[in-house]
This record gives structure tokens, C-alpha cells and sequence, in this order.
């Protein structure tokens, strides 16, 4: 081990020997000034107070009829209002069957051209020769094929409004496609013009041809095996009893009455004791409205998401951007909170990319803006460095005089990439405290505790210094796996420019797909699984961190990646091994 620590510091010393360190201390803090000037954080409003001269003013700006959403009115408005919605869409599932409408409705275009169209065929053959079509003929046929038409319309309408109401059955958006378009191809193959109606002949030919090519078989068959949503009665009302008849009690007879309470004392007070105390009671009695609505609202989709994956739910109409991951994480942290009797404004959240984490900026956000920049060019660098480690020092021969010494290939080879992972982890840890101390000057270091909600299931409480360390942390993996993948190319091409030409672009290329966000097929490359922070209560990080993607967790992100770091730096040995350094 000390050979390998002595190669690594050599490697080490030698990066720091190289001009283009200047060059990136100059970019480093350049980047750093630029975060500053455009650190912009969405406010993370979550706790709620009025302006006043008196507690009796504070009051009445709350219980005021303004239909302002702060006002008592407008939090019990929607409070309320996600409880008729979640009502309407159970009476929806349980009462009103929109497959079997469907169903129907798709019977009845089937009818008209299956059955309809022969029938009308076979009389006008069998009332009169000829070829010719009587006036009359000509009228019923016309309306026959306008009725058709017709249907096929409503059929199309109905197909749409679908898309934006509550459902009853599961229906992929490959099903609802096939549907519409033979609907569609249906209704653009009907004209009425009257070179269809000249004969009797001309009339057979378009029906005949409705009938072979547009039978609408799949969208018979389609329909009759969509699944219809089963939500148990029991089930939902104990829901409904959690958290909206329960909740409104609690609401108006413990929060209500101790912001009441506390009026009726301190009436004409005008001390700004009293009106910080007024406004926290106002604010628990919003805390517990909004916890209370979100668990009503997010338990009862994931009833009626049952026990489909969210692989399965970006398919589905009306459920391609719900995830139950964001649901269950969001369900966690609010049942964790009011269990304690707590409220969600007392916590700071997880860090995000330009969105505070508590009710305003701290140091912990800035740093995470900062870092999410900074990083970009140190991995850059690290990668530059890497690559020239081995190539650069093959082709200028250093390698050769290095061989020569006693050192195994397997320690030359450990020693280079411990000395670039050492190289960018001291990097990206300076760059940390000084984004921290920046932050920490300007927008202040909060002393609140951070809620996180790790994989969705457990709920911790931590200090947001542990947080951040475990921030810093997700982007060395990341930094791990760009080391390792620069050398596994570099050995493999042998040339310094193209290696790092390459792993550049992979690095580009994993930022670009951060936009192509819950995309199914993601997961199955490495760059949907980076930063695993974003386990730790933030499935949106940032531009640097892909949105967690359906069915993923950090048990499989981790395995992947560390598989990945282990599979290249075990192929780097061998191939460096067996390979001329001469």
C-alpha cells in the first residue's frame, strides 16, 4: 500500500505541474462569480402570515371575505375542493361506466358498417334492375352514410374528452391510438359526393370497400378487454374519514379555536410578541390544511393506480405524469409530520437546484447551484488529466521509465487513477466549502433540521451539514465513474485527444438527457442512475441529476453504477496488464 500511495502522490504532484491547472482555477472562479450573479431560487413558500398593526388586524385580515387563497375562505375552499374532486372521480369509477359507453359506442359504428351498409345494399339490388340509383334511393343511402359519418364524429369526440376525465378502466395511450385512428380512417373514407351515388355499382364498391378494409375489429376487440379501476367502498370511506372529515373537525376545533382563542385574549395587543404568536397559529392551521388535502388527493390515485408500475403508468391515459415513487415520498413526509403533531414549514427540505429549501435562500441551496456548475468543469478536467496520465505519458515514453521501476502493472495503473480520483475530490470538496462560505455570507446558514424522505419509505431527520456531505458525496460516485470510463477508453483507442473527445461527449451527452426526462427506456442506461442524492427526497435536482425514473429505487441505481465502475476499472487492469508500454 505505501507503493501504491507513493505512485498516486507523484501522479498527484505532477498534475499540479501542468499549466492547465491556472487555467481551471481561473474558470473555477469565474463559474463561481457567475453563480452568484445568477443564483435566482424559486421561493419555497410554505409558511403563510399577515401584515398587521394589531392582533385584531391580523385576524381580520385572515377571516376576511377577499377569496384571497391566504384567507381563511380561500384555504377551506380548497380544502374542500380536493375533496369534491376526489368524491366526483370515485362516483365516476364506482357509478358511471365509461368503458361499457365506449363499448357501445364502438358497437354501434360496427353495426353501421358491418350491417347497415349490406343491408341497404342488398335492398336497393332487389327493388329494381338496372344499374341506375331513383331519386329516392339516392336520399337513403346519403343519409345512411351521413349517419355513419356522424358517428364516427361522436365516436372521435368522445375518444377525446376521455383524455380529460377521470376513468374508470386503465387504457394505454397504444390502445386509445389504435381506436381513434380506425375511427379516423373511417370518417375520412366517407364522402358524399355524388360520384359515389350515380349507381348502384359505384354505391356496392364504396360499401363493399368500408366493410373489407374498416371492420374496426381491433377497436372491438380492444375494448373489450380494458381493465374497469375497482376501488374498495370500505377503503375509500376510511379515507375520506382520515383525512377530510376528521382533518375538518381538527381543523376548525383545535386550529381554528386556538387562533379564535387567542384573538378573544389578546384582542387589542400590539406587541410584536403577540402578532409573531397569531401569525403561527394562522400558519399551523394552513400546514394542517394543506398535509391533510395532499394525503386525500395522493392516497386516492394511488388507489386508483392499484398495482401498476410506473413503467405501466406512463402509458396510460390520464396517468403519464403521475409516479408513484413522488407520491409515496410525498405521503411519507406528511404522515411522518403529523404524527408528530409537527408542521412541514418547521423543516428544511432537500436540497434542489435553484429552489430554496426552507422559506427562504441559505448557504446549503447556493452551494448546491454552485456545485451543480462547478462540477461540470472539474469532471471535464479530471477526464483531461486521466487520459493523459496513461496516453500522454505512453507516448512521451515517462511510462516507459516508470515501468522500470518495481512496480507491478496493476499498481502503476491503481496509482494513476487514485491520483485523479484524489485530484478531483480535493477539487470538488474546495469548491463545496467555498460555494458554502459564499452562500453562507450572502443568504445566511439556517439552523433549521432537514426532513428526508430516503427512497420514498423512510423518513429521516439531519442536520442539512450531513445532508450536504451526502450531496458532495452523489457527485464523487459520478466523478468516480467519468475517471473510470476515461481510462477504460483511453486503453482502449490508445489515444489521448480521441479518449477524451469521447468521454466528454458521454459527459454532454448524460446532460442533454436530463431534459428527456421519464423516459421509460433511460433506465436502462447508466446516466439515468447518476447522483443517487436525488433518493434522498428530491426526485428533481437538477440539470445535472435526472428526474428518477419509473420503477427505479437506489438499491438498482447504486448496483448499476457501481457494477459499471467495477466492470471498466477490471477490464482497464487487464488490458493495461498484457498491453506494451514501450
Amino acid at each position: 500500500m505505501r507503493k501504491l500511495f507513493r505512485l498516486a502522490g507523484a501522479e498527484f504532484n505532477k498534475i499540479f505541474y501542468r499549466p492547465s491547472i491556472f487555467i481551471l482555477t481561473a474558470i473555477l472562479i469565474i463559474s463561481l462569480v457567475l453563480s452568484f450573479m445568477l443564483f435566482k431560487p424559486t421561493k419555497n413558500i410554505n409558511k403563510i402570515s399577515f401584515e398587521g398593526n394589531t392582533v385584531a388586524s391580523i385576524y381580520q385580515d385572515f377571516t376576511s371575505s377577499s377569496g384571497n387563497e391566504k384567507t381563511k375562505g380561500g384555504i377551506d375552499a380548497s380544502f374542500n375542493l380536493v375533496y369534491t374532486n376526489v368524491d366526483k372521480s370515485y362516483d365516476s369509477i364506482a357509478n358511471d361506466d365509461k368503458r361499457a359507453t365506449l363499448e357501445n359506442k364502438v358497437l354501434v359504428l360496427w353495426k353501421d358498417v358491418q350491417q347497415k351498409l349490406l343491408e341497404q345494399q342488398t335492398e336497393i339490388y332487389g327493388h329494381s334492375s338496372g344499374d341506375s340509383l331513383t331519386a329516392s334511393q339516392k336520399a337513403d343511402l346519403k343519409e345512411l352514410l351521413g349517419d355513419i359519418k356522424a358517428n364516427a364524429n361522436n365516436l372521435m369526440m368522445y375518444l377525446a374528452q376521455l383524455k380529460g376525465e377521470s376513468l374508470n378502466f386503465y387504457f394505454t395511450t397504444k390502445q386509445y391510438d389504435t381506436i381513434y385512428k380506425e375511427v379516423q380512417n373511417l370518417y375520412d373514407n366517407i364522402t358524399l359526393n355524388d360520384e359515389n351515388f350515380v349507381s348502384k355499382s359505384a354505391f356496392s364498391r364504396l360499401s363493399n370497400s368500408l366493410r373489407a378494409n374498416i371492420d374496426l375489429a381491433k377497436s372491438r376487440e380492444i375494448v373489450g378487454k380494458l381493465e374497469k379501476i375497482e376501488i374498495n367502498e370500505d377503503v375509500y370511506n376510511e379515507l375520506v374519514n382520515e383525512y377530510y372529515v376528521v382533518a375538518k373537525d381538527t381543523l376548525q376545533n383545535k386550529y381554528m379555536k386556538q387562533i379564535e382563542d387567542f384573538y378573544n385574549d389578546h384582542l387589542e395587543s400590539k406587541t410584536e410578541e403577540d402578532m409573531t404568536q397569531i401569525n403561527e397559529y394562522i400558519a399551523q392551521y394552513n400546514s394542517y390544511s394543506i398535509m391533510n388535502k395532499t394525503l386525500l388527493d395522493n392516497k386516492f390515485q394511488l388507489l386508483r393506480i392499484g398495482n401498476k408500475s410506473d413503467t405501466e403508468l406512463k402509458d396510460l391515459v390520464g396517468y403519464t405524469e403521475v409516479s408513484k415513487y413522488a407520491l409515496n415520498e410525498q405521503d411519507a413526509l406528511y404522515e411522518y409530520v403529523l404524527a408528530k403533531e409537527d408542521f412541514d414549514y418547521n423543516y428544511l427540505t432537500s436540497f434542489n437546484f435553484n429552489k430554496a429549501s426552507g422559506s427562504s435562500s441559505n448557504a446549503y441551496d447556493f452551494a448546491v447551484y454552485s456545485m451543480q456548475i462547478l462540477s461540470i468543469f472539474i469532471i471535464v478536467f479530471t477526464v483531461f488529466y486521466a487520459c493523459s496520465s496513461i496516453a500522454g505519458d505512453q507516448s512521451s515514453g515517462t511510462m516507459k521509465m516508470i515501468a522500470i521501476r518495481p512496480y507491478t502493472r496493476n499498481k502503476l495503473f491503481a496509482g494513476k487513477f487514485l491520483a485523479c480520483l484524489m485530484f478531483g475530490m480535493m477539487l470538488m470538496t474546495i469548491a463545496t466549502i467555498a460555494s458554502f462560505v459564499v452562500g453562507g455570507i450572502m443568504y445566511g446558514v439556517p439552523l433549521t433540521t432537514a426532513l428526508v424522505v430516503f427512497n420514498s419509505q423512510t423518513v429521516v431527520t439531519m442536520s442539512p451539514v450531513l445532508l450536504m456531505v451526502l450531496y458532495l458525496l452523489s457527485v464523487i460516485i459520478n466523478l468516480v465513474f467519468y475517471i473510470s470510463l476515461a481510462m477504460f477508453i483511453c486503453l482502449i483507442f490508445k489515444s489521448n485527444t480521441l479518449s477524451v473527445f469521447l468521454t466528454s461527449a458521454l459527459y454532454g451527452l448524460q446532460i442533454i438527457l436530463n431534459g428527456v426526462t421519464g423516459a421509460v427506456w433511460l433506465k436502462y442506461t447508466p446516466f439515468g442512475h447518476f447522483d443517487l442524492f436525488k433518493y434522498f427526497g428530491n426526485p428533481q435536482l437538477g440539470f445535472l441529476s435526472m428526474n428518477i425514473l419509473p420503477d427505479a429505487n437506489f438499491v438498482v441505481s447504486a448496483v448499476v453504477i457501481g457494477l459499471l465502475i467495477v466492470v471498466m476499472n477490471s477490464i482497464s487492469h487487464l488490458i493495461f496488464k498484457v498491453r506494451d508500454i514501450s
